[in-house]
């Protein structure tokens, strides 16, 4: 009989042990793509003769296309576990004494999934060029 009572009060231990359970997941993942592309080209061109020098400057400046993708997933995962330990001692008096001893578990899972998927486009087009020519100078005598 006292066996009996040493399991219940372990048992009941127990489950005080396991009273709030938490579990959280958490995934993140970030995608990032950004090209650039500049070319510069400069041409300088001097040509001597008798009379003149003329000098032929050539300027490409040339920026390209750039992209930018940004994806963001987030994923929530939450659970909640969560176990109730209810004990009732009841007595009753009657000729005899009795006691009762009763336990209630009672278990709650809750589970929350939250996904958010952003994603991000811009595109900047730029173009310059700079074209110079035939700049002429007279040689001094």
């Amino acid at each position: 009989f006292i066996f009996i009572f040493i399991f219940i009060f372990i048992f009941i231990f127990i489950f005080t042990l396991l009273h709030f359970t938490f579990t959280f997941t958490f995934t993140f993942t970030f995608t990032f793509y950004f090209y650039v592309y500049v070319y510069v080209y400069v041409y300088v061109y001097v040509y001597v003769t008798l009379r003149y020098v003329r000098t032929y400057v050539r300027t490409y400046v040339r920026t390209y296309v750039r992209t930018y993708v940004r994806t963001y997933v987030r994923t929530y995962v939450r659970t909640y576990v969560r176990t109730y330990v209810r004990t009732y001692v009841r007595t009753y008096v009657r000729t005899y004494v009795r006691t009762y001893v009763r336990t209630y578990v009672r278990t709650y899972v809750r589970t929350y999934v939250r996904t958010y998927v952003r994603t991000y486009v811009r595109t900047y087009v730029r173009s310059v060029r700079t074209y110079v020519r035939n700049v002429n100078v007279k040689r001094k005598n």
